[in-house]
This record gives C-alpha cells, sequence and structure tokens, in this order.
C-alpha cells in the first residue's frame, strides 16, 4: 500500500507545483504590465515575490509583498511613498478598539479639535501644536477619504503607505493604488498648492457648490495631482455643471481604471436628474435618512444612488439651529432667485470610520424671509429633498419655507 501510495503523492506535489507555478508567472506578468504602464522598475521572479521601485510625483515609490504568521501565513501587499520629513514627528493610523483601550489607559493620543477626524484617527506627535498646523483641512479631508477607500493607511513622518491583503494580482488594481497612493503623499508632503484648495473646501462646507467649483478652476494641477481632479469633478457633478465633470472623470478613469470612486461618480452623473422630483412625495423622518446616508461607510457616488432613488422630490419637515445665511440672484445649487439660502445644524450622527460628526441642511428660501434670524436661533422648515453631500454631510432642501 505504501508502495502505491508513494507514487500518488509525488504526482499531487507536481500538480500543485505546476499550479502555483503559472499562478506565480500570471502575478509577475500583471506587476511587469503596471511596472512598464507607471514607469517604475518590476523585480523578482520565478517563485520569489514581484517588486516595483521607481520615482514618481516627486516621491520615491515602493510596492512589495510581504507575509506575516507562521505555519499559515498571511500574506499582503504594501504600496509605500517615501517623503522629505515634515516638520513635525506625526505618526496617524486608524482609530480601531484596541487603540480606544490603550487611550482609556493613558495612551497619548493628540487631538486637533475636529471631531470628526478626531474620532477617526489615533494620531501621535511631539508637539499639538505642529500637528494642528500640520493636519490642514484639505490634508484631513484626503486621509478621511483615503481611509474610506483602503483599511490599512499609515502616515509616518517621512513616509505613506497601504497596506491591502493578499497578493495583488490585476494591473488594473495595482495601478489605480499606486497613482493613489502618489496623489495623497504629494498633498501630505506639502507638494500641492493648498490653498485653492482649502477655499473650495470651506465653500463646500458652507453648501456653496458653485463657489467650490469657482474655486478649484483657478488651480491647474499636475498630471500625479490626481485627488485635486477629483474633488473637482464631485464639486462640478454636485453644482449641476455635468458637462463640465465629465471630461475630468474620462481622464481619470484612464489613469485610475479600478477606481470604484471614479466609476460611481461616473454612474452617478449619467442618472442624475435634480430638477425631476421623484414620485415618492411622502414626509421623510429625519432620522430615517441620515441613518441611511451618513452612518455607514459609503462612498460619495453610493450615497447619490441611494439619495436618487429613494428621496429625491420628498417632503420634510425639520428642525435645527441656525449656522449662516446669505442671499442669493442666482444660485447652482438651487437656479433662479432671488433667495437667501440657509444652513441649519440639524443632528450629530455617529459614522462607522468618521466618529460623531454634524449633519447641515442647506435650505432655499424665499428672498428676506430670514432677515429676522440670527446664527444660534432654532428654526423649523420645510422644503423638498433635492441632493446630499456625503462628504461635507450636507442635505439640500429645495423651496423651503420657515414655519
Amino acid at each position: 500500500m505504501a508502495f502505491l501510495l508513494f507514487p500518488f503523492i509525488i504526482m499531487i506535489g507536481v500538480l500543485v507545483f505546476i499550479v502555483s507555478s503559472k499562478r506565480m508567472k500570471a502575478i509577475h506578468a500583471a506587476w511587469d504590465r503596471a511596472a512598464a504602464e507607471l514607469r517604475l522598475s518590476a523585480g523578482g521572479g520565478g517563485f520569489s515575490a514581484p517588486t516595483l521601485n521607481g520615482q514618481m510625483g516627486g516621491l520615491r515609490v515602493a510596492v512589495n509583498v510581504y507575509s506575516t504568521g507562521g505555519k499559515n501565513k498571511t500574506y499582503w501587499t504594501r504600496y509605500r511613498a517615501t517623503f522629505p520629513t515634515k516638520n513635525t514627528a506625526l505618526h496617524l493610523k486608524r482609530q480601531t478598539g484596541l487603540s480606544r483601550v490603550t487611550k482609556f489607559f493613558g495612551a497619548r493620543d493628540v487631538e486637533i479639535g475636529d471631531v470628526t477626524f478626531d474620532d477617526a484617527f489615533m494620531i501621535q506627535a511631539d508637539s499639538d501644536a505642529r500637528a494642528m498646523q500640520y493636519l490642514t483641512l484639505p490634508r484631513r479631508t484626503l486621509l478621511l477619504k483615503l481611509f474610506s477607500l483602503y483599511r490599512g493607511v499609515e502616515l509616518t513622518p517621512d513616509r505613506l503607505e497601504i497596506t491591502i491583503r493578499g497578493y495583488e494580482d490585476k494591473t488594473a488594481d495595482l495601478v489605480t493604488t499606486t497613482r493613489r497612493m502618489v496623489s495623497a503623499a504629494r498633498l501630505l508632503a506639502g507638494m500641492v498648492d493648498e490653498p485653492p484648495v482649502e477655499r473650495s473646501l470651506r465653500q463646500r462646507a458652507q453648501g456653496d457648490m458653485s463657489a467650490a467649483a469657482a474655486e478649484l478652476r483657478e488651480f491647474e494641477p499636475t498630471p500625479d495631482d490626481l485627488d485635486v481632479s477629483l474633488l473637482e469633478a464631485e464639486v462640478l457633478a454636485g453644482s449641476g455643471e455635468f458637462e463640465a465633470a465629465q471630461p475630468i472623470l474620462v481622464e481619470l478613469a484612464e489613469k485610475l481604471p479600478a477606481d470604484e470612486e471614479v466609476a460611481g461618480l461616473q454612474r452617478a452623473i449619467e442618472r442624475m436628474t435634480p430638477d425631476e422630483p421623484a414620485p415618492d412625495k411622502r414626509s421623510v423622518d429625519m432620522q430615517e435618512i441620515l441613518d441611511d446616508l451618513f452612518v455607514s461607510n459609503r462612498l460619495s457616488f453610493e450615497t447619490t444612488e441611494i439619495f436618487d432613488e429613494h428621496y429625491l422630490g420628498r417632503n420634510v419637515t425639520w428642525r435645527g439651529q441656525v449656522k449662516s445665511m446669505r442671499d442669493f440672484r442666482s444660485d447652482l445649487d438651487f437656479g433662479d432667485g432671488p433667495g437667501t439660502k440657509l444652513v441649519v445644524a440639524i443632528a450629530e450622527v455617529e459614522h462607522d470610520l468618521y466618529g460623531v460628526s454634524e449633519v447641515d441642511a442647506i435650505v432655499a428660501l424665499p428672498a428676506d424671509s430670514a432677515s429676522h434670524l440670527s446664527r444660534g436661533d432654532r428654526v423649523t422648515f420645510t422644503g423638498r429633498l433635492l441632493k446630499a453631500d456625503s462628504m461635507m454631510r450636507n442635505i439640500y432642501i429645495a423651496a423651503g419655507r420657515l414655519m
């Protein structure tokens, strides 16, 4: 019996070797194609793990595979961009259950005063003041988005890393993740002109998508600054300028062939009809829509798809606290005026990733109907749901009236 079993074992071993050899050959071919497209050097061969190395966007880039564990190994693909050391020794990782426990027992965690950001990340730095200075609004916004796309992200004083479980075996994924990492690292390394981006984000936070788009028109990103281009496309789409957003997305789709955010935003634009109310006019409970749109870890295009399918055109009667207001004659969000754009804080939600964050309603009112209001006043308003901005936690309300 043993004599018969031995050849069988040998045959199984040979088959395993052949299958493994073919798989590694296919993986190396995918990495070679990615190296050619990214203009990086490919390394490794045979049964050794593949690597990518070189320069992109003024940064040193390396992609490699490593393993953890003993007998039952787990393999990981690590993307790394190295840049000059920042002015502060800052180390940032995703907030986890373990990190919350260590904080409870006294582990140091810098808090910069942005509740959403502080709840999402474990921040260690040699100086609280320098950490707050470094973590500007564009950098905080970028990191929140990056952590929603990739589970394993780490920022240190001299590098940004993205780690993905398993062997990356598709060229499109290798190209997309490498370019997203380089784009993010350039902003985090101070290689991008931030003021226009910051002004745009502040306008967007106030619910003025048209002004946010105008700020980014003054900015000319390099071919490596894909996050700024994606932000511009998102803002243009959000302000109704679909034709201006489309060529940006077409170019992004070529550079980021496996990016779900780019593909999703393209789908969302194709089906966006913000002036066409949904047949369902039933009133929407505030907590229902907050839980559906802002609690789970969805990207902006996913929020748009859910909003358009379930909430567009439905009526609301909500209450909140006035944050700001401004009159307009014509507005890309709400159309021709005159009117008043009222920003009302309506609730706080606890997000899967971001922690606690505030949700604002951006309400279009008849001109001069809010002149008697001041910041901090409590108001009740009615209106029709128009759109939602998941990144800024804003819900737009057309045809608003104060009660």
